[in-house]
């Protein structure tokens, strides 16, 4: 949801963008987690200090993203891949910083993947509780969220799980997915799933998600592989595009993103 900051005289100017069940004060109850630049530039975040020719790209993606979300009322966003490598938790970390710069716009950002999770090594987040815990029931929100900057939340973990498909496909998962959705008040929570193809992990997490998004990886996904990860999609959920990653030309520096 897009607040516009010059409304029509004599309508006051709508400048919160928190919902009826939103409370400003979780936020700032919420740990924060110290920013660490040179990490964030190890691990390719470019929309962190600008400085990289694809944050523009991130720019471009996020206002086509927000108006995308705002005309289909949507606000819980998955992003996957066919398989493993090809970098979709790199593009959901700058996607969340790069929608968080809008001051106005509260951003979630949680680590789904639960194989190979990435979001707490890209950050640096070391909580006391992970992510399994959280899917449980068996952490509060505050106490598993970790805040970067003022508005965007995330919720990571580095702890694997090596069948996690019973957790994640449980109704009490879906709970708790839930129950983050209506306390956090995220104007978007950008998921990052499991692979595809690799597992049956995510299947059962996208009749959650409102909508999804595939990121392929350049000379790394099949043409088959992205067929079928398309198809699977476009069954569950509302797939709203397919990013190229890893590519290495730059013919069009808007629509790839190189890692």
């Amino acid at each position: 949801m897009i607040i516009d900051t010059k409304p029509p005289v004599p309508e006051p100017r709508r400048v919160k963008i928190f919902t009826a069940c939103t409370d400003p004060v979780f936020w700032t109850a919420m740990p924060a987690l110290a920013v660490d630049p040179k990490r964030l530039g190890r691990e390719l975040i470019v929309t962190f200090a600008r400085r990289h020719q694809a944050a523009h790209a991130f720019d471009i993606f996020r206002t086509k993203l927000l108006k995308d979300a705002r005309q289909e009322k949507w606000r819980a966003l998955g992003i996957t891949a066919p398989t493993m490598g090809c970098g979709k938790a790199t593009i959901a970390a700058n996607l969340a910083v790069s929608l968080a710069r809008h001051e106005q716009l509260r951003i979630g950002l949680v680590d789904l993947d639960l194989r190979h999770p990435r979001i707490a090594q890209i950050f640096g987040r070391d909580g006391q509780y992970t992510t399994q815990q959280f899917l449980r029931g068996q952490c509060l929100l505050e106490d598993f969220l970790v805040r970067f900057g003022d508005n965007l939340a995330i919720g990571a973990s580095s702890d694997t799980a090596g069948y996690p498909a019973e957790l994640l496909h449980g109704p009490g998962a879906a709970q708790m997915l839930e129950r983050l959705q209506e306390e956090l008040g995220a104007d978007m929570i950008i998921y990052n799933l499991p692979p595809l193809l690799d597992s049956d992990d995510c299947l059962g997490l996208l009749p959650l998600m409102e909508a999804t998004m595939l990121v392929v990886g350049a000379e790394f996904s099949t043409i088959a592989d992205i067929d079928v990860s398309e198809h699977q999609l476009q069954g569950s959920t509302r797939l709203i595009g397919v990013v190229l990653n890893k590519c290495r030309y730059e013919a069009d520096q808007n629509s790839n993103f190189q890692s």
